[in-house]
């Protein structure tokens, strides 16, 4: 019994190894992409939907305060198309869907465009008889869904920055 636990703890080990000598390093990891990233000034985005994808991504880019001067500013769009999904028979709405599509630019302090890209996520949410219940399922789906756009516009900026430069000749 302990001879077969102690084969899988260095079969383990020795396929963990080779991860460390080339390189490997998860982008969420504490010394990864993202604990490194340069102060970002994040542009104010319009709308209720703005402030919370600009709050989320704050939270994310920026955990310690915008303070000092900030290498690149982050302007983003935000778009947000909503449809109805399902009809009861009697011709009542009973499911809409919520997307949130955002597209940025990181520039530098000259202006110039660094990266650009953009990130879009969906949902749906039912439509009850209870207006509240409604309400409350439409917030939780914006937010989810925007939580999940500030999160891949965080790794993307994050993986373009740590991208080395291409060569020049």
């Amino acid at each position: 019994m302990i001879s077969r636990r102690l084969t899988i703890a260095a079969l383990l080990t020795a396929i963990s190894l080779p991860l460390g000598a080339c390189g490997f390093e998860p982008l969420h990891a504490q010394r990864g992409a993202v604990a490194t990233l340069p102060p970002i000034r994040i542009e104010p985005i319009p709308e209720r939907a703005g402030q919370i994808l600009r709050n989320y991504l704050l939270d994310r880019m920026a955990p310690r305060g915008e303070g000092g001067t900030q290498a690149y500013t982050l302007a983003i769009r935000l778009f947000e198309p909503r449809q109805v999904l399902a009809l009861r028979r009697d011709d009542v709405i009973s499911r809409m869907g919520y997307s949130a599509v955002a597209s940025y630019e990181l520039l530098d302090t000259a202006g110039k465009r660094v990266v650009a890209g953009s990130s879009s996520y969906s949902t749906d949410y039912e439509i009850t008889n209870s207006e509240f219940a409604t309400l409350a399922a439409q917030q939780n789906a914006r937010e989810r869904v925007l939580e999940l756009v500030a999160d891949d516009i965080r790794n993307q900026i994050a993986i373009e920055l740590r991208a080395p430069l291409p060569t020049r000749r």
